[in-house]
């Protein structure tokens, strides 16, 4: 055998006993999961456990040991050590994450470790004997993995390694199939007694599949309704919301409360040439309009989840794992409110049927139609004929919800009116660079919003002619923005940056009773979700114990708001925003997405940031 050959074989096995060694530490995240039921749950952990983190140290052996080891004229002396070295830091980086997740109940990041360290002891305080701990850790890890790299050398040429590579292997590829297998159906299942482990595990994130497996036939959404019912599992004591039981109480002629989100809806398009029906409708003499509105998110998911809960998206796993219903939800149901919760976009996915929605029966997960326009005019006609069919029984209040999704799609009929002019037909995705001019397509995007608009002007015509809107109270907004390359970055579309133009949405709010104004202080969605409690439901509870949110009128508030996407957050301040990475690292930038002059994380900032991320984990 060559020393090339040695070295191969070498950093495989090197790489998949580092896999078992990690596998062995993150056995630590079981004490913070629910109870492990049934032997489906059990099965997706052990073979969960294993095929993650032999992944990542099989990747290092892909992507960095056989490249170096083919490459390198030399015998592989130096890329072991560094190799020993990488799998130390690696260990003990698992070990200081088990340890902040059993404090905080979220896992480490670049961002969170400059937090802690820049604050020093105002957050965490570290005594000579934790770092005496600390060190003794490290060298015996560097120990550990020494010993390791010289054994496996010394002995490389045994054949009990040459006769175990497949059986390993074949192990490998059949637990990670087979856990991705597991937690597809279960996902689709709603069975929380898998789903419920998986946000534990650092960067752990199995297949799911449910929109493909209810369009293809593979589950019944007959079935799943009953599944979203009738499960029952104890993987919500891991999730603290609320602090305390909120008391609600509702007047002897409760307000009906409308809800309509408008996916992708930038705040600029809020003006009478783009959207004719809804300015019309602000100025009424009952409505708010605020201007420095900020998205929780710059996409659908985190954006609708920080609106009903008034919590940042990195809740999301947690609850949705957990199937927790927003105490907003709960007192529209307390409180025997009907409910007409109509969506153009698939409430699957994002899953809003295990979060916002989990505690509402018989909900709709589909519209009836093709395009996204199609689908916005049938939940408008579903809306309409629920008003009608409800006007015999006033006495009892109504919560609506209505989910656009044509902008989002950025769909128009082909006979449809089209105001804004040159358009694109369809979406070029292929032409979009850093130098296009983006107007046609910013046109094509106007004239989705115009057709959307159409749908409010629908909406608003039957409140007005069934007189409902002196007991109405009805919200407009956004889940997020959308770019068009605005910033010359190339960035174009939502969930890729922070900037104002994926973040700041439009708001407003028609309340009656209340008094026609414009704001121009901070608000978020945060604040929706408090301001229908307090003034609705009269809630008795500290705001802090069920929301990160204020009232919207509040003017005294953080100067900051948490807003989330799909894989990342941002700490959102006015003149720069804070944004984390998956990867660990993260970036201070200004409104434009580039490096902002400040850098400087405090201490006080790190303290309330801590807290935001943790408060509502036991």
């Amino acid at each position: 055998m060559t020393q090339r050959q040695q070295l191969l074989r070498w950093g495989l096995w090197f790489s998949a006993v580092c896999g078992l060694m990690l596998t062995l530490v993150a056995t630590r995240f079981i004490e913070y999961m629910p109870e492990v039921e049934g032997v489906r749950a059990g099965v997706f952990l052990l073979t969960g456990l294993f095929s993650h983190f032999s992944l990542i140290t099989l990747l290092v052996y892909l992507l960095f040991i056989l490249p170096m080891a083919l490459l390198l004229p030399f015998t592989g002396t130096l890329l072991r050590h560094v190799l020993v070295v990488a799998a130390t830091v690696g260990t003990i980086l698992l070990i200081g994450d088990t340890l902040v997740y059993a404090q905080y109940r979220f896992h480490i990041t670049g961002f969170i470790f400059d937090m802690l360290w820049q604050a020093g002891d105002d957050v965490i305080a570290v005594s000579w004997f934790t770092w005496l701990i600390t060190l003794s850790i490290l060298a015996a890890s560097y120990g550990a993995y020494w010993w390791l790299n010289r054994t496996l050398w010394a002995n490389i040429e045994a054949p009990i390694f040459s006769r175990l590579t497949v059986p390993y292997l074949a192990l490998f590829f059949v637990c990670l199939l087979g856990s991705n297998l597991i937690h597809l159906v279960a996902d689709a299942e709603y069975d929380q007694r898998v789903t419920s482990l998986v946000r534990h595990v650092p960067m752990f994130s199995p297949a799911t599949a449910k929109k493909a497996l209810l369009n293809g036939g593979w589950v019944d959404e007959q079935s799943i309704h009953a599944n979203r019912q009738n499960m029952s599992h104890k993987s919500g004591s891991q999730v603290n919301y609320p602090h305390a039981a909120l008391h609600t109480s509702v007047a002897d002629k409760p307000k009906n409360v409308l809800l309509i989100v408008l996916d992708s809806a930038r705040f600029d398009t809020f003006n009478a040439s783009v959207m004719p029906a809804l300015s019309q409708f602000s100025q009424g003499h009952s409505v708010q309009i605020f201007e420095q509105h900020m998205s929780g998110g710059n996409s659908t998911r985190t954006g609708v989840f920080n609106l009903f809960y008034g919590l940042p998206g990195t809740y999301w796993d947690a609850f949705s794992s957990n199937k927790v219903a927003p105490v907003l939800m709960d007192s529209f149901q307390k409180h025997q409110y009907e409910l007409g919760i109509f969506a153009a976009a698939p409430l699957t996915q994002p899953a809003f049927d295990r979060t916002v929605f989990s505690s509402v029966k018989d909900l709709k997960l589909r519209a009836d139609g093709d395009a996204p326009w199609q689908l916005d005019e049938n939940i408008t006609d579903n809306w309409l004929n629920f008003v009608e069919q409800r006007a015999s029984d006033t006495h009892k209040p109504f919560f609506g919800f209505l989910f656009y999704d044509g902008i989002h799609g950025i769909s128009v009929p082909e006979g449809g009116v089209k105001p804004f002019q040159p358009s694109w037909n369809r979406v070029d995705h292929l032409s979009l660079n850093e130098d296009f001019d983006g107007t046609e397509y910013f046109n094509l995007y106007k004239n989705a919003v115009y057709h959307v608009d159409l749908q409010l002007k629908r909406v608003f015509a039957q409140l007005k002619a069934k007189q409902l809107l002196e007991s109405t109270v009805v919200i407009i907004t956004s889940d997020h923005g959308q770019e068009f390359n605005d910033n010359k970055m190339n960035y174009w579309g939502h969930g890729s940056n922070f900037t104002p133009t994926q973040v700041h949405v439009p708001l407003v709010v028609h309340w009656p009773g209340k008094p026609a104004h414009v704001y121009q202080h901070r608000t978020s969605h945060s604040d929706i979700s408090v301001t229908l409690l307090q003034d609705i439901f009269n809630a008795q509870a500290q705001v802090r114990d069920y929301s990160q949110g204020y009232h919207l009128l509040d003017t005294e508030r953080n100067a900051w708001t948490i807003a989330g996407s799909y894989v990342n957050y941002a700490i959102l301040q006015k003149d720069r925003h804070i944004v984390t990475y998956q990867s660990g690292h993260y970036e201070i930038l200004d409104q434009s997405a580039r490096p902002a002059k400040d850098q400087d994380l405090s201490p006080k900032l790190a303290m309330e940031v801590m807290d935001a991320l943790s408060r509502f984990y036991r």
